[in-house]
């Protein structure tokens, strides 16, 4: 991990070198504008979309996960149509077929992980949205809500559930799946009121038996999915130099707990009810965020019908000081009141007074066509319960073609990572948008 830091700070050290180099030799340049003028047409509609193809290799794991670990083909269709100019419907849909199960041996692999993995197809966003009035907005359908400031620790962020199968190689930005919500959002002066009604519930996606990232010898029992009623609503206020967000909600847990029905253990979702906040303040070239969030009504695998409160903290620090740099730091501890210390050695992730840590930089190279980046996140007061780092560069060809190469690492120190820190893996893609 040493190595992949250092890499990571000499680039940056040369994007500084080059970014002077390239001011000396525009000073002997001419100044010359150019004036374009150009017809636009204005489509009611438009269809985009791209093909990736992915592929990752596994450096320590056991077979069939090692070697050669993923060869992925995805396709990812969007279309927008305006039905005139107050009132939009949006879609897109996304799905993939991952050839390493035909490529390797089928029968070394689990039913629930080819079920799991080998192809999926799903409607992501699907939602109509306009304006009611002036200052009144509408967003009905699937579709994502963004809560809280940090880029890599969630806190208040809960209303989209996860795709966890591969967890540490992607950004939650690239991770989190839609949610049927109507959303009302009501403007005025610095101040935005927004109240959301959630209709469709989703938890988020684990790794399955048999999987690489799967910690358990034995299959979860079976998930019982109750569609329920949510609400939220939050306040929000920005200003020039600061925003704050308040935050209430009622949703479905995406923890759940083990229930005994007719003898056989099932694993059910109950209400949880959230109060956060977000804050941002910007001073010079630093950004300054707070989240801070209170749950109630939370249960867990061992505890039965026992409820539990949490109380959820972040602070971090963004600096933006160096030209084409951001290097931002957070800090996060969540507290389970009351928990039993007799249930403390139970290999379970993250149940009591945990503290994350997350280091994140990402420097753009030869014009912004490459981008590097480096994220560790680590848990535990003194660094000790596990975590991942991740390198990786995004190369744009030209504007419809880019690639990502990438290494992610894994660390012991917890049951949970303890079983996944042979996980490690070299992933790539290339992608073509269109």
């Amino acid at each position: 991990m040493r190595n992949l830091v250092l890499s990571f700070f000499v680039l940056v050290s040369l994007s500084s070198a080059d970014e002077f180099e390239d001011e000396f030799e525009d000073g002997f340049e001419d100044e010359t504008e150019e004036i374009v003028v150009a017809e636009v047409n204005e489509k009611s509609y438009y269809i985009t979309g791209n093909i990736e193809q992915k592929v990752n290799v596994a450096t320590h794991n056991k077979a069939p996960h090692n070697d050669l670990n993923s060869f992925k083909t995805s396709l990812y269709l969007e279309s927008e149509y305006s039905l005139n100019e107050n009132h939009k419907l949006r879609v897109s849909a996304k799905g993939f077929y991952d050839f390493i199960y035909k490529l390797k041996n089928e029968r070394a692999y689990t039913r629930e992980e080819k079920d799991e993995f080998e192809s999926e197809v799903e409607i992501f966003d699907f939602y109509l949205q306009g304006k009611i009035t002036s200052e009144l907005d509408y967003k009905v359908g699937r579709q994502v809500v963004v809560w809280g400031r940090s880029d890599t620790i969630r806190i208040t962020d809960i209303l989209n559930p996860l795709d966890n199968r591969s967890p540490g190689i992607v950004d939650i930005e690239d991770l989190r799946l839609p949610v049927g919500m109507a959303k009302f959002d009501y403007y005025f002066d610095n101040y935005n009121l927004s109240a959301i009604v959630i209709g469709e519930t989703r938890y988020s996606k684990n790794p399955v038996y048999g999987s690489d990232f799967y910690p358990f010898s034995t299959p979860l029992p079976n998930e019982n999915i109750e569609q329920k009623l949510g609400y939220a609503l939050s306040f929000n206020a920005n200003f020039s130099s600061w925003d704050l967000s308040l935050y209430a909600s009622k949703t479905t847990s995406d923890d759940g707990y083990v229930r005994v029905v007719n003898a056989k253990p099932i694993i059910e979702h109950e209400d949880v009810y959230m109060l956060g906040y977000a804050f941002n303040y910007i001073y010079d070239t630093l950004l300054f965020k707070s989240e801070a969030a209170y749950l109630d009504g939370l249960k867990y695998a061992t505890t039965g019908e026992k409820t539990f409160s949490r109380v959820d903290v972040l602070v971090g620090v963004e600096y933006n000081g160096i030209s084409e740099t951001v290097i931002a730091f957070e800090l996060a501890n969540r507290h389970i009141k009351d928990y039993a210390n007799s249930l403390e050695n139970l290999p379970l992730p993250i149940l009591k007074d945990t503290t994350q840590y997350a280091l994140r930089a990402n420097s753009d190279f030869l014009n912004a066509t490459l981008k590097a980046n480096f994220l560790v996140s680590m848990f535990g007061k003194e660094l000790r319960e596990g975590g991942f780092a991740r390198v990786w560069f995004d190369y744009d060809f030209d504007d419809s073609v880019s690639a990502t190469l990438g290494y992610v690492d894994y660390m012991s120190g917890s049951p949970l990572f303890d079983a996944i820190r042979d996980n490690d893996m070299l992933f790539t893609s290339l992608k073509y948008s269109f």
